[in-house]
């Protein structure tokens, strides 16, 4: 008889256990929202070295979307059109299209680049409630991917949008871009070039 009492009590236990299990899956499914990157109030400002000097400019991005649990990104992708590449510090054409040419980017063959996130985990949140993040994912330029990771910044929440921050250091010879490099012997240009990204979305 006790036996029989035990065994229905380990049951019923078992039972409530697997339907707390189920319901607590079902709520950490549900927090998942996707949210539309705003490709007009999102920005790419990147930043290239070289000896006694830089430029910089900007890149727009193509399309885009976040996987969100709260303020944590799940997943996404950002979808970079490098046809819209340009400097905004100097007008000259000559550099423009060098940048888009072989030597670097090579946009008519590869007219685009992405960073497809794959998780994020919090590693604080400061006194304005601004979440700070380590991203992880990978990036993709001229057909080659690499692992990324980023610290990210939360700047910019409501119920129906997010905006978050992040600047990030590429380095070009990962990806064949070697023109002018440390790979070939002469470091003239710098390896590392730097994005500043804003990502505006929206449900």
């Amino acid at each position: 008889m006790i036996s029989k009492m035990m065994n229905k009590k380990i049951k019923n236990i078992t039972l409530l256990l697997l339907a707390a299990t189920s319901l607590f899956a079902f709520k950490t499914a549900t927090q998942e929202e996707t949210f539309n990157v705003l490709k007009d109030k999102s920005k790419v400002q990147w930043i290239g070295r070289k000896t006694g000097g830089m430029h910089e400019g900007v890149v727009a991005i193509k399309s885009g979307s976040l996987t969100l649990d709260g303020d944590v990104i799940t997943s996404g992708t950002i979808v970079v059109d490098m046809t819209t590449v340009r400097a905004t510090d100097t007008e000259s054409k000559k550099l423009a299209n060098h940048i888009k040419s072989e030597d670097f980017f090579n946009v008519s063959a590869y007219p685009e680049s992405k960073i497809v996130i794959t998780g994020s985990k919090v590693l604080g949140t400061d006194s304005l409630g601004i979440t700070k993040l380590e991203v992880t994912g990978n990036m993709t330029i001229l057909d080659k991917t690499n692992p990324i990771t980023f610290i990210a910044r939360n700047t910019g929440k409501s119920d129906l949008s997010r905006i978050y921050r992040a600047n990030l250091t590429i380095d070009r010879t990962k990806y064949g871009i070697t023109y002018k490099s440390s790979a070939l012997g002469n470091a003239y240009i710098k390896d590392n070039f730097e994005l500043k990204v804003k990502i505006a979305a929206k449900k």
